[in-house]
């Protein structure tokens, strides 16, 4: 791929205006390349979340579509050939990628340059282990890594074991040197992070969302697809697997054991489809936390976060009546400014640094913050990984990290609490 170009990623959590923000970023010289699991799956538009007929006569996008709903094991090393295909095609005809969308580890295989991770991994078939137990066996080549793991975490185990076997290098080292052998493809990049200030109105709107697409056609898309697929995709994946659609399995089913005919419908078909819809909201916040935490892991504590810093912009905005304030008028400023950066050729230079007077009142990540991310990458070092439990949780955490993210959680402060209040109805008793 051609390394010199510039490159715009939009990322961020479900329902915090990406695509919106795809759409206006204003100088129009880009198109836009989708980096969404799912919508890569013809005919599944609704529930995908998909940039409707009219948005893309907007902007013209790519990386959707690409599958029919059958198709199934297409993987991200797939993706990543397309999508290099495209970003090539695209900038030899002058014009910039902006990839926009939520599935994180697809925007990594392009953002970072991961030889090591391409290498063909060998299936758990055709796995090793000299007669003994995963877990056994992953304890006795990598102490360090089985430490991490429950040993009831087959597929972490089999995955770590897979890498060992394939690439002759330690779980535990791949994990705790992912950032310096993922380096940054160039340096000619920015990426905006749209990101609602509060968790409460995100689940608002992911609420709203959900509701407006099941009432737009969801419903119907959903009862579709499974009539077309059946149970063929159950077990090894593919778009019934994916949030959207599986939440709904069972309203499928009693549908079809009903004879049902959408839209005449009954009360136990509307009460079905309220017990997945609550689902799907759940399943998408658990998501957006998910997201969060790749953004925060891969990017933000990447080693590489001193040029990271300088290229990534967090906009934040408090509500839909405020996105086009708080995130579309400073991602345009960022847009046009960092076009104009990369014609002057300054943003390959690794020293270069973002003035705070070129960009007015857009908040940047401070050498603080900066600081921050280095100490936490440092407290997720293999070297810290011993355990520990808390017992009143029930909780099991690997290295200093992890132990102070859950002693500061909300889940143990609720723990607490009610295990005092516990503790004082016993000394009344007494």
């Amino acid at each position: 791929m051609n390394n010199n170009g510039l490159i715009v990623y939009i990322i961020g959590t479900t329902a915090a205006g990406k695509t919106n923000l795809s759409l206006n970023l204003g100088i129009d010289n880009y198109e836009i390349i989708s980096c969404d699991s799912m919508q890569i799956y013809k005919e599944a538009n609704v529930m995908t979340a998909k940039a409707t007929a009219a948005e893309q006569a907007i902007k013209k996008h790519h990386g959707i579509d690409l599958l029919d709903l059958e198709s199934e094991g297409f993987n991200r090393k797939q993706w990543n050939n397309m999508a290099i295909q495209k970003i090539e095609e695209l900038q030899s005809r002058g014009i910039i990628p902006v990839l926009v969308g939520g599935t994180h580890y697809y925007i990594e295989s392009i953002l970072f340059n991961q030889e090591n991770e391409e290498k063909q991994i060998i299936q758990a078939a055709e796995l090793n282990l000299h007669g003994k137990e995963p877990y056994e066996y992953l304890k006795e080549i990598d102490p360090l890594a089985a430490e991490k793991f429950h040993p009831n975490d087959f597929r972490r185990i089999n995955n770590s074991i897979k890498y060992y076997q394939s690439t002759g290098q330690l779980p535990s080292e791949q994990i705790d040197h992912h950032s310096d052998e993922c380096k940054l493809r160039s340096n000619n990049f920015l990426i905006l992070w749209p990101k609602w200030k509060k968790s409460e109105d995100l689940k608002k709107k992911v609420s709203e969302r959900i509701h407006e697409m099941l009432e737009q056609g969801g419903t119907e898309e959903i009862l579709r697809i499974f009539e077309r697929l059946g149970n063929n995709q159950k077990a090894v994946g593919g778009i019934l697997q994916s949030i959207g659609y599986r939440q709904f399995e069972k309203l499928y089913q009693y549908y079809k054991e009903s004879q049902l005919q959408f839209p005449n419908v009954d009360d136990k078909f509307l009460e079905l489809r309220q017990e997945g819809l609550e689902k799907l909201i759940n399943d998408t916040m658990a998501y957006t936390k998910k997201q969060i935490q790749w953004i925060k892991n891969r990017i933000l504590c990447n080693s590489k976060i001193d040029i990271i810093a300088n290229r990534l912009f967090v906009l934040e905005f408090e509500s839909t009546q405020t996105f086009k304030e708080q995130v579309v008028i400073p991602a345009q400023k960022l847009y046009n400014l960092f076009c104009q950066l990369f014609q002057q050729g300054k943003l390959e230079d690794e020293q270069f640094k973002i003035s705070s007077q070129d960009i007015e009142n857009i908040p940047i990540i401070t050498p603080e913050k900066i600081e921050k991310y280095k100490a936490t990458q440092k407290l997720k070092q293999r070297n810290n990984w011993k355990k520990q439990e808390c017992l009143l949780c029930n909780k099991k955490m690997n290295g200093p990290y992890e132990i102070e993210q859950h002693f500061k959680s909300r889940y143990h402060r609720i723990n607490l609490l009610k295990e005092s209040q516990l503790q004082k109805k016993k000394q009344k008793i007494d």
